[in-house]
């Protein structure tokens, strides 16, 4: 009897204790939905559903390179570029990528001009492009082109402040000037893109160029003849798969239908780009961004990759509905 007493005191001691950690954990929640944070609070401060904070991850990337640079030498595929994509500032996996393929062709002048970038999935102003990690965490140099002031003034900002750009400026009467990256603010069309870029561009053959404008971008890379980058990353429409090269010529179509990933389709821009001597490398992950290699650099180092094996090789988009895929209407124009 003495034993089953015990027992049912050790079990009336265990309930008691539960009974406390209820009423703690109760009294804990309280005071979260009092004191601290609202959901839409823990949104904004979640790396992966707002850019809000800025991970100092430049030696981890570091040593990746070092690792890659010390490998055997080899020419390289598409899977073997698009494994390593990640994301610091760029919009998907494109930052990893970028580095990955840089490790392989190696940088001759670390100059990269961006054409199109804002500060999207940020409530203070950190920007969501391809230079940035480049420029924060690996000393590159770079002029960003962009239509809209806003951004370009949140951009200003942000750089003035970051500690790996901070320095870079100096005093002219009176007035503080910031001279890395360049931030332009202007809108770029097929008429004028030569001199947009040779104003801003101190490199006739940067290393990197990215173009994002959101509507008529194979118009403007059709007449690009100023420079001769390295490596041109451009956005295509993914939901035209291998079947169609077509543009869309009018800016103001863009996204009308359903939300585009570009105005040019993957074949077209395969197309302009073997014309102009470069080859389709890979296409980060999400299927947005291409990334075209000049074939000098490419030789050797570099397999080309074809439009139906960007697809066929895709774990999603091998497998995908077929209503997934849609064909081009009178907005668009066979290239």
């Amino acid at each position: 009897m003495r034993k089953n007493l015990t027992l049912f005191q050790k079990l009336d001691a265990a309930l008691d204790a539960l009974r406390n950690l209820g009423e703690r954990q109760q009294k804990l929640e309280n005071l979260i939905h009092q004191k601290t944070l609202s959901a839409d609070d823990l949104v904004k401060v979640n790396p992966l559903l707002r850019r809000n904070t800025i991970a100092n991850d430049a030696a981890v990337q570091k040593q990746l390179i070092a690792s890659w640079e010390a490998s055997p030498p080899t020419v390289l595929a598409h899977r073997d570029l698009v494994k390593y994509g990640f994301r610091a500032f760029s919009q998907n996996d494109e930052d990893g990528i970028l580095l990955r393929l840089f490790a392989q062709i190696g940088t001759t002048n670390c100059y990269a001009i961006e054409i199109g970038s804002n500060c999207n999935h940020s409530d203070i102003g950190i920007p969501e492009n391809l230079t940035t990690n480049l420029i924060i965490n690996h000393g590159w140099h770079a002029s960003v082109i962009e239509l809209e002031e806003i951004e370009c003034s949140r951009m200003r900002y942000f750089f003035a402040r970051a500690h790996a750009t901070q320095h870079y400026h100096w005093e002219r009467e009176g007035v503080n000037t910031y001279y890395s990256p360049n931030i332009v603010q202007q809108m770029v069309s097929p008429e004028n893109i030569n001199e947009v870029l040779i104003a801003a561009n101190p490199q006739l053959e940067p290393d990197l160029l990215i173009l994002d404008i959101d509507g008529g971008d194979y118009a403007v890379m059709e007449k690009v003849t100023a420079i001769r980058p390295r490596v041109v990353v451009v956005e295509f429409e993914k939901r035209f798969r291998d079947r169609y090269s077509v543009v869309q010529p009018d800016r103001n179509e863009f996204s009308k239908r359903w939300q585009q990933s570009g105005a040019t389709s993957l074949n077209a821009w395969i197309k302009l780009f073997d014309l102009k001597g470069y080859r389709l490398c890979t296409v980060g992950t999400c299927s947005y961004n291409a990334f075209f290699v000049r074939a000098d650099v490419a030789e050797g180092r570099l397999e080309t990759l074809s439009a139906s094996e960007a697809y066929e090789s895709h774990p999603v988009f091998s497998s995908i509905s077929e209503d997934f895929w849609v064909v081009p209407d009178e907005s668009w124009v066979a290239v």
